[in-house]
């Protein structure tokens, strides 16, 4: 295999980026010496350049540079899009030798080699990756694991945040999707009983939760810690030493999903795309049937981050 392109979906937020994440590092486990391509219809090359396994980035919105993005002589095309035509048209008009792709009763279906029926109540991160497996297969979850391990290992600084429980309060979509800042301290005074004494928790925020972050530091908890618009890699690193995760429906939420550690998503409705069911993980909605998190009871999310530890 010398040449695969993926064309990723590209939305305006960092989640959407990262759950191609395990897909783009399966494929060069897979392929080590494969040049990968990754092409988006957004300006986001620097969420892709960054990892290890990516080779190249290409923007290409209209159908045009789609067409010109899709090598005919690539040995592999994958198109992790699921709702427009234009793809697979240019897949079908450049026929790459094979062709991977989702199958949501569009017009261009047929134009896939192999591929994977497009499920919304399927975690995305899943989805992508299934649509590789589909080629070749492999563990996804062992996959996802590893991926977030080649992440953190690009932390370099000496010093390193470890924390029992990291909570991440960030939701850049909107209020609708944050919980308020109040009920994850709540939350992590429930849960001390249930840790070591000395237990601590992470944290994470970045531009958006400016605020939360300020006051936080009014509390002087010594069992808080803080990482504040860190990157990537350093947060990937506290995940992987955590015994617990919770986490709103945000961008690094993705990160501790694909670790494997037990996590606890608490979210204003159901929303398994953006969630992966497994048996130590919990999604926590208002169980007063409204759409309002902050509706969320602290004491719920407890029941459910008690049941992932003891699951985990």
């Amino acid at each position: 295999m010398k040449e695969v392109v993926v064309f990723i979906r590209s939305m305006q937020f960092l989640g959407t980026q990262i759950v191609s994440y395990p897909l783009l590092y399966q494929i060069k486990q897979f392929w080590p010496e494969c040049h990968l391509r990754v092409v988006a219809q957004d300006s986001v090359g620097k969420h892709y350049l960054s990892l290890p396994w990516v080779d190249e980035f290409v923007q290409a919105d209209r159908f045009g540079a789609v067409y010109h993005a899709m090598n005919r002589s690539a040995d592999l095309l994958i198109v992790l899009h699921f709702a427009s035509d234009k793809y697979g048209a240019a897949a079908l008009l450049k026929r790459p030798k094979y062709r991977l792709g989702f199958k949501n009763k569009r017009m261009t279906d047929f134009v896939w080699t192999h591929s994977h029926r497009k499920d919304f109540s399927e975690y995305m991160g899943l989805g992508n990756m299934k649509v590789l497996a589909a080629f070749k297969s492999f563990d996804p979850a062992v996959a996802a694991r590893s991926c977030v391990q080649v992440i953190a290992a690009q932390h370099t600084q000496a010093h390193t945040v470890r924390a029992d429980v990291v909570m991440m309060p960030g939701g850049g979509a909107g209020d609708y999707k944050r919980w308020p800042i109040k009920e994850f301290v709540r939350l992590a005074d429930l849960l001390k009983p249930s840790l070591p004494p000395e237990a601590s928790f992470c944290f994470v925020l970045g531009p958006d939760e400016t605020k939360e972050y300020e006051w936080l530091l009014t509390l002087k908890r010594e069992d808080f810690k803080f990482l504040m618009t860190r990157p990537l890699p350093e947060i990937a690193a506290a995940v992987l030493m955590a015994k617990l995760v919770v986490a709103n429906d945000c961008g690094p939420s993705h990160l501790a999903q694909f670790s494997g550690v037990p996590y606890v998503g608490v979210f204003h409705e159901l929303n398994r795309e953006w969630f992966w069911t497994r048996d130590n993980t919990a999604d926590v909605v208002p169980a007063d049937g409204s759409t309002e998190i902050k509706h969320v009871k602290p004491e719920d999310v407890l029941t459910a981050c008690l049941r992932v530890l003891d699951a985990g």
